[in-house]
């Protein structure tokens, strides 16, 4: 099956091969979930393939390499596999690897022998190249040309890519794919939210024992279920889990419910996890409950729901869980993500996303957060549990038109489901402007000189650190607060008669 590249995707090719006649060795594709990062590497290689090059495509998880090997023999490219269980090619100037394979294999005696050729090294979810095993993967290919693919070029632990990378180059964002309808929009309801409150940090990450004693219980199991009947019933759905256990337990709950469901975890035999996924798009299962495993490489443009079952404070897993369900497919307006984890308040909507960059050093926390996600406002409708971000000249949930009242943005505040605002208070600068704008009302009226100070004890509490300002006409702003108080004085007024 021949392939037409996006416009995006042969930009991408064109960026990469103009980084390289520059000199530069290791370049870094970044590009959403679900855009084609394995169509433009095969595009690649063929083009490399044209110039007697030696191509190594290697990926960390057996779905991966699958997916490049089937992607290869559908465009006719001859090629090997490296990996536990398949005949290899060695004689094939492509070969594709699992890197525990590679790593594996670099211990034998006859290496040198069977060391495949890397004149180009690709490698897949690049945000793993700082990984030991990666690391002897580039030593073994010192003068070799780099391209590293991944959706999330960031790590848990804030190391920068910038050590392995040269340049950066990105295709396009999820907003652009999806205003170009190369990918559908998301939807957030959030129905629940779990506490975390003492949940200690591993890793980068809740720590997973004890995120699965706070997330496995009968309740919050049943609240999950509840809610897809309510808002995802009818969509093929993908659950994201935080234990082999809880998968297990959802998909036992769904099924008693009358829903087929399934489960599929990293200890099963591949024959196991392929029955399950064939059951899945053959539509035998509704909803597919996983651990760790469907998060990477999982391709599946028929599903339209996700139910995130595991918070994380992984920003780079966050967008890997919901990118599974962004590919169209027929009769597909958008993706529903049912949060059962809290996950949106903290990383915010996918259109957020920032403009990457390589760095070199270790992100602090702080630093970390501004690299990640702009500030975004979360709002979750009262009515409908949508999750959505209201602008300036609509407040309204988008879904059902409600709009929050002040006691619901309390109760949400305390919840943790509505970020709140928090006004900054005025510089100095900023109060002597708003003296000086009223010293200029007070003149122009004709107003003893004390008028000034009492408006401004009105707005900030206390009097004005100096009366030593240069008369200014005032803003809309100025004009607005003065108008606010004679309204308010007029209506004290009329409560007293």
């Amino acid at each position: 099956m021949q392939y037409t590249l996006r416009d995006y995707q042969e930009k991408a090719i064109k960026d990469i091969r103009s980084q390289f006649s520059r000199g530069k060795k290791r370049i870094l594709l970044v590009s959403p979930t679900g855009s084609g990062k394995t169509v433009v590497a095969c595009e690649i290689i063929k083009l490399a393939m044209k110039k007697d090059s030696h191509c190594l495509f290697v990926a960390n998880r057996r779905i991966l390499v699958n997916q490049c090997s089937n992607k290869l023999r559908e465009n006719g490219i001859s090629h090997g596999v490296m990996m536990a269980g398949k005949t290899s090619n060695a004689l094939s100037a492509v070969q594709v690897a699992s890197i525990q394979t590679f790593i594996s294999r670099k211990k034998d005696l006859d290496w040198d022998f069977i060391r495949p050729y890397g004149d180009l090294l690709i490698i897949d979810e690049a945000h793993r190249s700082t990984s030991k095993s990666f690391l002897e993967l580039l030593d073994e290919y010192p003068a070799s040309l780099v391209i590293g693919l991944t959706a999330t070029p960031i790590r848990n632990d804030g190391a920068g890519l910038g050590n392995i990378y040269d340049e950066i180059v990105e295709s396009s964002s999820i907003k652009k794919l999806t205003e170009k309808g190369w990918l559908v929009p998301e939807r957030f309801v959030a129905p629940t939210m779990p506490d975390l409150k003492g949940v200690k940090i591993t890793g980068g990450d809740y720590n997973p024992k004890q995120l699965d004693e706070r997330m496995n219980t009968t309740q919050l199991t049943g609240d999950i279920v509840t809610h897809w009947i309510k808002f995802g019933k009818g969509r093929p759905t993908v659950a994201f889990a935080s234990s082999i256990a809880h998968s297990k337990y959802i998909a036992n709950v769904f099924r008693h419910n009358g829903v087929e469901a399934g489960h599929i975890d990293g200890e099963m035999s591949e024959l196991e996890r392929e029955i399950v996924l064939d059951d899945y798009e053959r539509g035998r299962i509704e909803v597919l409950s996983n651990c760790q495993v469907l998060s990477e490489g999982f391709d599946s443009p028929r599903t339209s729901c996700i139910i995130l079952a595991r918070p994380t404070r992984s920003y780079p897993l966050y967008l890997q869980m919901i990118g599974r369900s962004l590919r169209p497919f027929e009769n597909k307006k958008d993706t529903l993500v049912i949060d059962h984890s809290g996950a949106v308040y903290r990383h915010g909507f996918l259109s957020d996303i920032p403009e990457w960059v390589l760095t070199k050093k270790k992100l602090k926390p702080k630093e970390k957060k501004l690299k990640l996600a702009e500030e975004t406002q979360p709002f979750t409708c009262t009515q409908c549990d949508t999750v959505y971000k209201p602008t300036k000249e609509n407040k309204s949930c988008p879904e059902c038109g409600h709009t929050l009242e002040k006691k619901e943005r309390v109760i949400l505040i305390k919840q943790g489901r509505l970020k709140e605002v928090v006004k900054v208070p005025d510089s100095t600068a900023e109060k002597n402007q708003f003296l000086a704008e009223l010293t200029f009302v007070c003149k122009q009226k004709n107003y003893n000189i004390g008028w000034a100070s009492h408006k401004f004890k009105e707005k900030y509490g206390h009097w004005p650190y100096t009366k030593k300002v240069v008369p200014t006409p005032p803003s809309e702003k100025t004009l607005k607060f003065l108008q606010y108080l004679n309204i308010k004085r007029a209506r004290s007024a009329n409560v007293r008669a």
